[in-house]
């Protein structure tokens, strides 16, 4: 089923601005460009309540902003915002005029190719397969999702939920001995340390 520019909700057209604005590129775009780029290409659904001259630059924008963070859709410093792997993957179905859902089961997103590749040569993943469980810490974790104990709460969220949706992707690949066993190494290492999970969760 296609999806108009015009059928989008509001996060969409961000992220669909995002991807266009910067070629498909994970360019950094400051909030101000990323206000007055929404209310030129949507002055219809981005313009200060009252007052259809003037752009929206409040909650309208900002809160979608950093919720898609929390995603993994986006990176976002001081305002400062550029989209992952996984928000150009949605963004460009967006493009395309396609439902953002996930790529046919015969062949990963580009997302899933790049996580898995990555994981694939963490020294954790080859201690997994060895049997070597009791040697895996806590760092295996950060390692794994991309972080570190001191990343932010809201970019932590957004590896995590990378990490999620890469993981729900590979159910279609169960034919795959090695991708089989990134699912076990991921739920084993969510698992054993859901107490950290926890701890970025609840804020830290």
């Amino acid at each position: 089923m296609k999806n108009t520019r015009d059928q989008l909700g509001r996060g969409d057209k961000i992220l669909l601005f995002l991807y266009e604005h910067s070629n498909g590129e994970q360019a950094k775009v400051r909030y101000e460009d990323i206000v007055v780029g929404l209310f030129k290409k949507f002055p219809h659904d981005f313009h200060l309540k009252g007052y259809p001259e003037h752009p929206d630059s409040g909650d309208l924008i900002h809160k979608p902003l950093y919720d898609f963070k929390k995603k993994g859709y986006l990176n976002a410093v001081n305002k400062i915002f550029s989209l992952t792997e996984r928000g150009i993957d949605y963004a460009k179905s967006l493009q395309r005029g396609e439902n953002a859902t996930p790529s046919s089961n015969d062949r990963l997103s580009r997302t899933a190719e790049t996580e898995v590749a990555r994981a694939k040569s963490l020294e954790g993943f080859a201690l997994f397969l060895q049997g070597e469980r009791d040697n895996l810490s806590d760092n295996d974790l950060y390692n794994y999702l991309g972080v570190t104990v001191r990343t932010q709460r809201n970019a932590f969220i957004g590896r995590l939920e990378t990490m999620k949706a890469v993981i729900a992707e590979l159910e279609a690949h169960t034919s795959d001995p090695v991708l089989n066993a990134l699912r076990d190494y991921h739920n084993f290492l969510v698992n054993k340390h859901q107490s950290v999970i926890d701890y970025f969760i609840k804020g830290n």
